[in-house]
């Protein structure tokens, strides 16, 4: 970390701006959290199709012990302790 408050210019102004302004800080914040959770989401919607073909696909190359046909009702509820 300190060769980047060294070296760097504008990482010396964005520690600066955090430290002296709460609302910079607070936007800063919510930036470096919301934008990977947009992209993330984006990746995921465009990655993730339903298409029927490629389930069954999928579940012909599955490995027996992953298939899960019609799970037991009481499978559910059997880590539940009463």
């Amino acid at each position: 970390m300190s060769i980047l408050w060294e070296k760097s210019q504008s990482c010396r102004w964005l520690v600066r701006r955090t430290r002296d302004s709460k609302p910079f800080f607070l936007a800063f914040a919510t930036i470096c959290g919301v934008v990977p959770g947009v992209l993330g989401y984006g990746v995921m919607q465009l990655t993730n199709s339903l298409n029927p073909q490629s389930e069954a696909q999928l579940c012909q190359n599955a490995r027996p012990e992953s298939l899960v046909t019609n799970p037991s009702p009481l499978l559910l509820f059997s880590s539940i302790h009463v």
